[in-house]
């Protein structure tokens, strides 16, 4: 892996690596349609600005979509991103390296 690719994983494996927002991705993961930040506030045992924060950070990382329709913000988990991040460091940790 090239030193980008390292620094993108990290922060995407960071930004997941906190509790609150690996429950908001993983009940993205449930929602066919862009849900708004108090929709999801009911995964969380954080207050609402609590939640808008977490959101703003996996919206940061790449990991959500965000949508702006009015003064509402809708997000939706960027699954193709997430999914292709994760498969790389997967199928790194899978591949079998001959042994000198």
């Amino acid at each position: 892996m090239h030193a980008e690719e390292l620094q993108e994983l990290a922060g995407l494996l960071k930004a997941l690596g906190e509790v609150n927002r690996l429950s908001l991705v993983c009940k993205l993961c449930d929602c066919a349609a862009p849900q708004n930040a108090m929709c999801l506030c009911e995964c969380c045992s954080v207050d609402p600005s609590g939640v808008s924060r977490h959101l703003k950070h996996l919206s940061q990382e790449g990991i959500l979509h965000m949508e702006k329709q009015g003064r509402e913000r809708n997000y939706s988990l960027n699954r193709a991103f997430v999914a292709s991040r994760l498969r790389l460091l997967a199928n790194k940790i899978d591949s079998e390296k001959e042994e000198p």
